[in-house]
Formats: structure tokens, sequence, C-alpha cells
């Protein structure tokens, strides 16, 4: 089978969305077919405009951002003929729905839409966005469900919108982690400590963008209210506000308590999570959280998560059984939260173990998603 995903930024860029379709395409590929990610070339200067990754072809269009990277838009039409599935990622994306609906014109090929953060701009903490977003979100939730032949969504939120107030029916395909999360080898949390200089022996373990809109500013303050035993180690790329999370704590004089690590590989990352208390989540927005892969990712380890009533988490997370959920933007019940898991060792073992049963691997889902292909091929 012939598939072209279009997505508007790729590897080597990072981040929820890149990874995802990373992975799948990848997965695809080893399972035979003959896959693209049609890109665009933003913020990856020095990339070639077509190259291939790990037995992905990778294509690079000319393309402009206004601003967000939802408004990247291509300046080029893109060169693919002949494919049987276009596989596109995000109705917000100006981006994915333009090159959608230009190679649904060209190559006759069925469209499958992944739909994710529907109807999420309300609680934008930015006016603007708030106000205006919603009717540009709508606008292109309508134009996708036009021109996709098979609707897709990674989190059950989504698909009850979608049913709700759109009268449509789409299928679930969720995110995924890769296959070495349920084999590694356990990493001993004392060696992780030493290597970072991690003084204390319970770490909350943050993973993500450092973005306001991910809430680290409250992990930070919900320090306070635990003991000095107690750490919080950030881990990803700063997206704009590791400086004023790092001023914060300088401010609440808990600074040797909050550890930057960065960026980091995936081998890092597992042993940060097997060193952990539990993964938190602090987000304060629905659009930011659509099915977060992190959340996947500690539960294949066998940690539980607290994390805010926002996006698709709380469609994932239940009470007490594999995480424990607490109001966006809410410090002391965040904290509580994280006593309550530190104080009662055994309770955060049974929510990790549940939670490994709702894990899937990029395998399981690369196999569904070539099943729901055929069906509507089969439709032609």
């Amino acid at each position: 089978m012939r598939i072209a995903h279009v997505v508007h930024s790729y590897f080597p860029r990072v981040g929820g969305v890149e990874r995802a379709v990373q992975y799948l395409a990848e997965e695809q590929a080893k399972l035979g077919h003959e896959v693209t990610v049609i890109t665009s070339n933003v913020d990856v200067a020095g990339s070639p405009k077509e190259e291939t990754i790990n037995g992905v072809n990778v294509v690079r269009l000319r393309s402009r951002k206004l601003l967000y990277n939802d408004l990247t838009m291509p300046i080029e039409r893109p060169p693919i003929e002949g494919v049987d599935i276009v596989h596109a990622h995000s109705q917000n994306s100006l981006f994915s729905v333009t090159v959608a609906e230009k190679l649904k014109d060209r190559v006759h090929g069925k469209v499958a839409f992944h739909f994710m953060a529907v109807e999420a701009f309300r609680d934008h903490p930015n006016f603007f966005i708030r106000r205006l977003a919603p009717y540009y979100g709508r606008r292109n939730t309508r134009k996708a469900l036009e021109i996709a032949d098979l609707p897709l969504v990674r989190s059950i939120r989504d698909l009850e919108i979608l049913r709700g107030k759109y009268g449509v029916e789409a299928e679930y395909l969720p995110d995924a982690v890769p296959g070495y999360y349920f084999t590694a080898e356990k990493a001993d949390p004392d060696e992780f400590r030493k290597k970072f200089g991690i003084k204390q022996e319970k770490i909350f373990l943050f993973i993500g963008r450092m973005h306001k809109l991910k809430g680290p500013h409250i992990l930070v303050k919900a320090l306070k209210y635990v003991g000095e035993d107690v750490a919080t180690a950030f881990i990803g790329p700063d997206g704009g506000y590791l400086k004023e999370t790092l001023n914060l704590a300088k401010r609440l004089g808990i600074m040797e308590r909050v550890y930057y690590l960065g960026y980091v590989d995936e081998e890092t990352k597992v042993k940060a999570i097997d060193s952990a208390t539990a993964l938190v989540l602090p987000s304060i927005a629905d659009y930011v959280e659509v099915y977060p892969m992190v959340i996947s990712e500690a539960w294949a380890r066998g940690k539980p998560v607290i994390a805010s009533m926002v996006g698709g988490i709380p469609y994932r997370i239940k009470q007490d059984v594999n995480g424990v959920l607490v109001d966006p933007s809410d410090p002391r019940m965040l904290a509580e939260a994280m006593l309550k898991l530190t104080h009662d060792k055994e309770l955060a073992k049974k929510m990790g173990r549940n939670g490994r049963k709702e894990v899937f691997s990029w395998r399981e889902i690369a196999a569904k998603s070539i099943q729901l292909y055929m069906r509507v091929l089969e439709n032609r």
C-alpha cells in the first residue's frame, strides 16, 4: 500500500504529533508499505527537501508560518502522485487541511484525517485566541470532515465531540509507545540521581515542552507544600517558559529542588521514569493535551500519573485506579496528590500496574491503521 502522511512539522523537530507520526510511519514501513511524509520546511534549516529516514520518504514543502505552528501554509504543490491513502494529522493545522485537499483532488486516493483537540480553544489563556480561534477551529473541522473518507481520533473526548456536535462517527486510533518501553531493563534510581546530581530521594517528573500551557509553574508552586525530600525534574525543550519557571523557583526559595535536564535521549527518559515516584502533567488548557504520549510511556514502565483535568486526560485516567486527577492551576491540590503517592507506595504501584493494561505498542496501532485503510479502500 502507498501511504502519504501529512503533518506540518516532522523530525528533526520534536513534539507530540511529530513523534506520533514518525513512530506510526516507521512501523507501517516495517510492515512492508511504501510510506511518505509530506511536511513543511519551517524551522528545519539544513534539512534537505527530500530524504529517507528509517525507511520513510520525507518531502518538505516550502512553507510560511504565521505566528503559530498550526498556521503554517504551504506555498508549493506536493510532488506526490499515485498514493492509496492520504493520512492527514490535525484539523487545526492549515498545512494539513490544505495539502490533504490538494492531494485528494490529484491522486484520487482515500483520505484518512486524524482529528485532535476539537473545540479546544475555549479555555486558552490568550484572550484573542480564546475569542477568535473557535471560529477558525470550527471552519477547519468542517473542511476536514468534507475531505475525510475515514475520520480518526486519538482521544475519546474528540470521538464524543464529533459524534455530538457534528454527527460524525470516527474511528478510535490512539497513540502508543515503542516496544522497548515494555522490554527495557529497570533503571537503578540511585545511579540516575547521582548522574544528574539530584539529592532528594522522591522525584516527580515533568516531560514536555517548557511552555506556560503545560503548567511547569504549577508544579514548581506545588513544591512549596511538600517535604524537603521531594524534588521535581523537568525533561523537554524550552518552549519559551523555562526562564520564568526557574525564576519562580528562585523567588520561592526552592531552586535546590528543581532540576532541568533539557532534551534527553529515549534511554535517559526511560531511566528518568523508572527513577520517579510519578509522572506529573500539570497542564492548564484543553488544547495542549489531546492524548499525551507521556502518560502511556509512564504506564508502560509501571508508574502512576498525576494530571490536570484538561483535554483528553480525564478520559484516560481513572481516579485512584491508574492515577490521580487534579484541578488545573491548583498547586495545593497537586501537592496533596504528590504527598498521597509518596506516603502510599503500594497504591502508587497498583496505579502503575493498572495503567500498564491501557497501553498499546506502535506495532499494534500500525497494524490497526492498515486494517482501517483497507476497509475504506474496499469501498472505492
